[in-house]
């Protein structure tokens, strides 16, 4: 499996130079594979948020290198223009830079931008549309008509109109009560069954990443705490408590109950593995 993103010793330092110097990113070597969904945790200041800026060439690294499909491009700004087009990023509230008269106008500005004619602006912003759930009559209203689910759903369209190879999503359900939650994690997980793109999904809620990352990346005090598929990152739940991360409730109910003898593995992180390690208890019982 060929790897579309891959950092070397990856440095980012905030304010060289100053009394205020922090370094946000520490020596990170990490490389993701071509259509992954990875999930990318860590608590506030753990560096996940200037790592994925690094991604689309919104910071540049003050050491080591990135590549994104084999290619670096800080010094090449003809290969950054094409890694923003290639690595679409959409940040924490993106509903706030809907603009546009109209949510079709909106989810096109992307497109627009690229220089696409008009044919393959209109397929590519029916089809972003199709993929998060908005209807036609929806696509001619004024993007503040909309509920706040739905102007979510219309500004992520509008990153995924561009057809990138990368889709990085910055805490997508921030903020949204438990059905828009699972809307548009139902969203991105439908996106990457049609697309086998590769996802990237920032959150604090291991909750939600244990449902759909095929591996995770823990990030802790600018380095990375470990990477691994997600399975075995949440058989180390102790750890990840210790650097002061909330494991799955259902991981934690799963651990009380080894600690009171009835083992049932170490690795189960979502509520229907757990109906599955029950039922397989009870059957060679």
């Amino acid at each position: 499996m060929s790897s579309i993103i891959k950092t070397q010793n990856l440095t980012y330092v905030y304010g060289e130079n100053t009394p205020f110097r922090r370094v946000a990113l520490d020596n990170v070597s990490i490389e993701i594979n071509d259509g992954e969904i990875i999930g990318i945790i860590g608590h506030t200041g753990s560096g996940k948020s200037t790592l994925i800026q690094h991604f689309n060439g919104l910071l540049k690294p003050t050491s080591g290198d990135v590549f994104i499909d084999g290619e670096g491009f800080k010094d090449d700004k003809d290969k950054l223009r094409e890694v923003r087009f290639k690595v679409g990023l959409v940040f924490q509230y993106p509903e706030y830079q809907l603009f546009e008269e109209t949510v079709y106008k909106d989810i096109s500005y992307g497109p627009k931008n690229m220089g696409l004619d008009e044919g393959e602006i209109d397929r590519r912003v029916r089809s972003a549309a199709e993929l998060v759930g908005l209807d036609d009559a929806q696509l001619e209203k004024s993007p503040f008509e909309l509920s706040g689910g739905q102007k979510r759903r219309a500004a992520i369209a509008g990153v995924m109109a561009m057809e990138p190879k990368v889709l990085i999503l910055d805490e997508p359900a921030s903020g949204l009560d438990p059905q828009g939650r699972d809307k548009i994690f139902d969203m991105i997980r439908h996106y990457h069954d049609e697309k086998q793109n590769t996802v990237l999904i920032v959150s604090h809620s291991m909750e939600d990443i244990a449902k759909i990352a095929d591996r995770i990346l823990v990030m802790n005090e600018g380095r990375v705490f470990c990477f691994d598929k997600t399975s075995d990152v949440f058989k180390r739940s102790s750890e990840l408590e210790g650097i002061g991360l909330s494991t799955p409730q259902i991981t934690r109910v799963f651990d009380k109950l080894r600690e009171k003898g009835v083992d049932l593995g170490d690795d189960v992180y979502t509520v229907k593995f757990a109906e599955k390690r029950i039922r397989e208890g009870l059957e060679n019982n």
